[in-house]
């Protein structure tokens, strides 16, 4: 177990629990996040097989049976991972009750189930992450073949690290067998809620791809994905009030972005961001370009004979 700074007598709790089961090892460090813990952990691990598992989450009762034997009778595939449901709260009855698909409570699995060698998935996986951090069991192999997380890119940290993985080579398998579930607790403080966190970080992440070698359609999607987080962050920007910097980071989305359609919208919305309310530009990087433009200028014409 890797404690990164708590703050409570999870020490003491441990140690206790250590000194009567010597499979259990307890290892402290300052406060560095999550990547900088997990890379403590693996460089003290020794097991065929790695699980990740933060603090506030949980596995469902035979995750690890069910993975740990697929992975032995099928000795091929590198990952294999689960579905996720998330959870709010801490009594295990009401848990169960709570469980919901995903963090927007829209009733849909956001995971996209794909599997295979790297190279079919990496589409997928350039586009959005697959899985939650505690969802895939790693055969030791892919660790020492792909290295440490990255802790520049909190917390987007394990979807650079599955991106690597695939561009290695492995093999994934998606196994949503009953009672294999990752549970991610939600709560108001999640750093996946905090969207101009997580868009800087992708941002970042997406920078850092170029360097990858992932062929040259990857490369193009990987750009127009940036393009997206550049856009998306700049939106953000703006909602927060920050609005200067918001229209030069759409501004830029509109120079990296070469879909004349998506040029057409981001240059829209650095043009409307001043004139238009935070809901409706939010609003317009979802909507169809005809009704972005239709929208905006009439706003624009209004806001000018006013």
């Amino acid at each position: 177990m890797i404690d990164d700074g708590s703050s409570d007598n999870t020490e003491a709790v441990v140690t206790s629990v250590a000194a009567q089961d010597p499979r259990i090892r307890y290892f402290r460090q300052h406060n560095q996040k999550q990547a900088a813990a997990r890379n403590l952990g693996l460089k003290q691990s020794n097991g065929s097989y790695i699980q990740f598992l933060d603090s506030d989450d949980l596995l469902e009762l035979r995750k690890l049976e069910l993975h740990v034997n697929y992975l032995e009778l099928h000795p091929e595939t590198d990952i294999v991972y689960s579905g996720v449901r998330y959870f709010s709260s801490n009594n295990p009855n009401e848990r169960l009750l709570s469980r919901r698909y995903s963090m927007w409570d829209d009733g849909k699995a956001w995971m996209p189930e794909v599997y295979g060698h790297g190279s079919s998935i990496l589409p997928a996986l350039l586009q959005n992450n697959i899985m939650v951090v505690n969802a895939p069991l790693v055969r030791r192999r892919v660790i020492e073949s792909v290295g440490a997380f990255d802790v520049a890119l909190t917390p987007v940290e394990d979807w650079q690290y599955w991106i690597r993985c695939a561009v290695a080579g492995f093999i994934f398998h998606y196994d949503d067998a009953e009672a294999s579930l990752a549970l991610v607790r939600y709560h108001p403080l999640s750093d996946s809620v905090n969207g101009r966190r997580m868009l800087q970080a992708t941002r970042r992440m997406r920078k850092g791809l170029a360097t990858l070698t992932l062929g040259a359609e990857m490369h193009k999607l990987n750009e127009l994905m940036l393009a997206e987080a550049e856009g998306l962050l700049g939106i953000e920007e703006v909602i927060s009030g920050n609005l200067m910097t918001g229209i030069y980071q759409i501004c830029k989305a509109a120079l990296i972005d070469q879909r004349r359609r998506y040029k057409a919208k981001w240059l829209l919305c650095a043009v409307s961001a001043p004139f238009i309310s935070k809901q409706r530009l939010h609003a317009m990087v979802t909507a169809s370009i005809t009704g972005s433009v239709s929208g905006a200028l009439s706003k624009l014409k209004s806001k000018k004979s006013a």
